[in-house]
């Protein structure tokens, strides 16, 4: 048979030529493009949040009596970093306590924007009610903030090779250096609150007290212990929220606090402690003293007799009670009780 001549140039023909279309590369780089304007957007308002609640913060303490000041703010960190960095911030509560910053640097990930990271390349300058101000270097000095749902929120704050120099006219500062130094707290159930505190390869001051009880040994200082009625923890400056935590009836509780200067040593292992309306610590803790000749000759205004070089004798377990006013090991008065405000 032979084919029809139409069927086959129509079978054979060339199919027409569609133009290609571009709308499946196009749709990826505008889905990108609108993605991105919309976290910039997100990003400039959680950035703008940032600075608002910084501002007004700033009021709040400036009304209750604060000193809150900066020569400089510079805010960025764009795209997935917030950045707030402060050139010579002064923070001051009515009380005398006061901390200056020449440079503090700040962050926080734009995807967890109440995570808060401090560093201080320059450290800072605190300033005592009764002593004057202290000059403090750190290599380095960091700190971070965050949990602000709970109650205290997670503070940390770590410093190594520290050295601590009091102001010309201030008052000595007992400890001139140390190798570590660490703080930190964590909330926990039933409103209360882990507290830890050291400081590890510390140098006391020469002649101070403490340097009298350590002589040229190390310092080391250890506190681990749980803090009550966190819920309580209320007030614009830093006395009325002591003063209204200890009205509530907040104590903090010792597990360990360990106090080491040379061969002196106190260590304790029970026991709690309040504040008085003072500001004054109370309370007793089951403590136990070694070389406590020294100690208590140094507490009393004495020398601190010279080391014998024979095998120290055991430690001696007798009550640390803070009442009165005053710090009592066993029956002796030694000196004034610690004050928290």
């Amino acid at each position: 048979m032979t084919p029809d001549p139409d069927l086959t140039q129509t079978h054979n023909a060339a199919t027409p030529r569609r133009n290609p279309r571009r709308l499946g590369l196009y749709i990826p780089w505008g889905v990108l493009v609108a993605a991105a304007a919309i976290w910039s957007l997100a990003w400039v308002w959680m950035l703008g949040e940032a600075q608002r609640r910084l501002d007004a913060g700033a009021v709040s303490l400036r009304s209750a009596g604060w000193t809150v000041a900066w020569s400089q703010r510079h805010v960025g960190g764009y795209p997935f970093r917030l950045d707030v960095d402060f050139s010579d911030l002064k923070l001051a509560d009515p009380s005398g306590w006061a901390v200056a910053v020449p440079t503090l640097k700040s962050e926080a990930f734009a995807f967890a924007p109440t995570d808060w990271v401090f560093f201080l390349p320059s450290g800072l300058t605190f300033n005592r009610p009764d002593g004057g101000p202290v000059n403090v270097t750190a290599s380095p000095l960091r700190a971070s903030l965050n949990s602000w749902n709970e109650a205290p929120p997670r503070i940390s704050v770590e410093g190594a090779d520290l050295t601590f120099a009091a102001a010309p006219g201030a008052k000595p500062f007992s400890l001139a250096s140390a190798k570590d130094v660490q703080f930190y707290v964590r909330a926990g159930p039933a409103r209360q609150a882990a507290v830890f505190f050291s400081i590890e390869g510390g140098q006391a001051l020469a002649g101070s007290w403490l340097g009298q009880i350590a002589g040229d040994k190390p310092v080391a200082v250890k506190l681990d212990g749980i803090l009550s009625h966190t819920g309580d923890l209320q007030g614009a400056t830093w006395r009325a929220l002591v003063s209204h935590w200890s009205a509530m009836g907040g104590t903090f509780d010792v597990h360990q606090l360990g106090l080491t200067a040379g061969d002196a040593a106190l260590s304790a292992h029970g026991g709690g402690v309040a504040v008085t309306d003072d500001g004054r610590l109370e309370g007793v803790l089951d403590a136990s003293l070694s070389d406590e000749q020294r100690i208590i000759a140094v507490a009393q205004g004495g020398k601190a007799p010279p080391a014998s070089g024979t095998q120290s004798a055991p430690a001696l377990n007798l009550p640390l009670t803070f009442r009165d006013g005053a710090t009592w090991v066993g029956p002796l008065k030694l000196a004034p009780a610690p004050r928290v405000y």
